[in-house]
């Protein structure tokens, strides 16, 4: 196990170089509901998976999208309520993994809607939850978070207390990732790493994981980025954002992620970038000693925010005078309410500007 792992409890990781050699032994009994997308199905991954575990106890649901909607899942997981399911194995990225999620509340509780798990402080698992995560972003392979979305009233929300019992990090599934499948995920772990240190909730021991994920991604992203087979920077990325993961588990995130959702909601622009292109200037806004960051740590992070120039990146979704215009921005509070400045004294428009600048 990698030594920063060590200290946390709450799931079990495993690094590995082949996980499906390491299912059998996490799943040795019992029937098995897979959750992954299509395209796993389409390479031929989920065979391999229902090869592995057995054909007569696995079942699959592979309709997985970006950015769950909650009626969608709602819908599909009764046809698995007589399926006697102990365990559940998420094989995808956050979205896939929050999905997941949903599908242990309701599965656990099958006389409760989405809609009564979703009004409760938090939620009992009593499935066998193992997430593989296969991008190195969202850290939802650690985190007792799920996202669940309503495009049609631009809402989004959010289920607590479900978290995997064991996460199963293979770097060699992200070999494959395209630079944005690289890009995006990376940019989401950053902004949850600083996210925690310029955080009310901010403590030692998040410190600790933040602190390491912010310089992980930071050496490695840009060496992933040139080289998709470097096997040692994937692996770095993926350790980065399950360390972001373990830190915000403790303080949840701030500013930027509250920012970002209206981002998505309103122009389509996706979770990582949408939580990452006001970064710098926060940073540069508010300055690194109130932000909780040392000056290194603050120059390093704006080296690589400025290399990756995510003003023309955004402009890819939504050009600048539409955002400005046209965004509806109200900050969630249970988010922006986190960050280290208090939500009346911010002028997101202000920020906004500055991260077109």
């Amino acid at each position: 196990m990698n030594r920063a792992f060590e200290q946390f409890s709450d799931v079990k990781i495993i690094e590995c170089d082949d996980f499906l050699s390491a299912l059998p032994e996490l799943a040795a009994t019992g029937n098995i509901l897979l959750i992954t997308s299509q395209s796993f199905s389409q390479r031929g991954l989920v065979k391999q998976v229902v090869d592995t575990l057995g054909s007569t106890r696995v079942h699959v649901f592979d309709q997985v999208t970006p950015n769950p909607e909650k009626a969608h899942l709602s819908s599909h997981v009764t046809r698995f309520m007589q399926s006697k399911i102990t365990h559940v194995i998420a094989l995808g990225g956050g979205s896939v993994i929050d999905a997941a999620k949903i599908f242990c509340a309701l599965l656990s509780h099958p006389t409760l809607s989405l809609d009564d798990l979703l009004s409760v402080a938090s939620v009992e698992n009593k499935l066998n939850l193992i997430a593989v995560p296969t991008t190195s972003g969202t850290g939802a392979e650690v985190t007792p978070f799920a996202t669940v979305w309503q495009s049609d009233i631009a809402r989004k929300y959010s289920l607590y207390g479900i978290r995997p019992n064991v996460a199963l990090l293979d770097p060699s599934l992200t070999l494959s990732l395209s630079v944005e499948q690289t890009l995006y995920p990376a940019l989401d772990a950053l902004s949850h790493a600083l996210e925690s240190q310029w955080n009310v909730n901010n403590t030692e021991q998040s410190s600790v994981y933040a602190v390491l994920a912010i310089n992980l991604v930071c050496d490695n992203l840009p060496l992933a980025l040139v080289d998709p087979s470097d096997l040692v920077a994937r692996k770095n990325l993926q350790v980065a954002a399950t360390c972001a993961g373990i830190a915000i588990s403790i303080t949840k995130t701030a500013l930027a992620h509250a920012m970002s959702y209206p981002v998505t909601l309103q122009f389509g622009v996706p979770h990582g970038l949408a939580c990452s292109f006001t970064l710098l200037s926060i940073l540069n806004t508010f300055g690194s000693d109130k932000l909780n960051l040392s000056a290194d740590l603050a120059v390093k992070v704006a080296q690589l925010l400025e290399s990756l120039d995510l003003p023309s990146e955004l402009e890819r979704f939504v050009d600048w005078k539409t955002l400005t215009s046209q965004l509806n921005i109200t900050l969630d509070p249970s988010r922006a309410g986190n960050f280290v400045v208090d939500v009346e004294d911010i002028k997101v428009m202000d920020i906004l500007q500055g991260a077109k600048a």
